[in-house]
This record gives C-alpha cells, sequence and structure tokens, in this order.
C-alpha cells in the first residue's frame, strides 16, 4: 500500500512542532512521520483495517483515526482515509492540542 502525505497532514506536523516549541519541547515531525509511516507498512489491510471512522468538518466522510504512540508520550491521533492501494494521512494532533 502506497502512503501518500495530504498537504493538511505536513502542515499539522509544522503546527504540531510550534505548539511543542512553546512548552521548550524539541521538534518531533520528522521522527512522528516516519512512526507513522512504518505503522501503515506493518499493516495488513485485507485482515483487519485499524481505527475508528470519525467525522470532522469540511473533511472527507470516510475519515478513519488512530492512536500511534511516539516514545513515551500520549498517543498521536493520525486521521486517513484509504483509497484504492493508497493509503492518505489527513492529520496529525496531539490529544492536549485544542480540539478540531
Amino acid at each position: 500500500m502506497k502512503i501518500q502525505w495530504r498537504k493538511s497532514a505536513i502542515q499539522s506536523l509544522l503546527d504540531l512542532d510550534q505548539w511543542r516549541e512553546t512548552f521548550e519541547l524539541r521538534p518531533i515531525s520528522v521522527y512522528l512521520k516516519n512512526t507513522i509511516h512504518a505503522y501503515f507498512e506493518r499493516q495488513d489491510l485485507s485482515v483487519f483495517i485499524p481505527g475508528h471512522q470519525v467525522l470532522i468538518r469540511q473533511m472527507p466522510v470516510d475519515l478513519r483515526m488512530v492512536l500511534i504512540s511516539a516514545g513515551k508520550s500520549d498517543p498521536y491521533k493520525v486521521f486517513y482515509r484509504i483509497t484504492g492501494n493508497h493509503i492518505e494521512i489527513f492529520l496529525i494532533r496531539h490529544p492536549h492540542q485544542k480540539p478540531l
């Protein structure tokens, strides 16, 4: 399965780094992107589709959310959808960021 990163996902990673900077934490976007990519590469979607369906205003209706841990921190919310042979990543959020 090919993984596509939407512009909104890349922007959410950059926003996450800015948010972390306000708490004097180091950037995590590159590590988080690699972790998410590795997570989806390991999945066998013919057996099980991970996550729960979610609805977010002004986003596609077939979104799913999965929680992915990056180290010892709280798990990050990753919003994605499956289209054909692609997994499209739309947003990445930390649980303590403002709700969508």
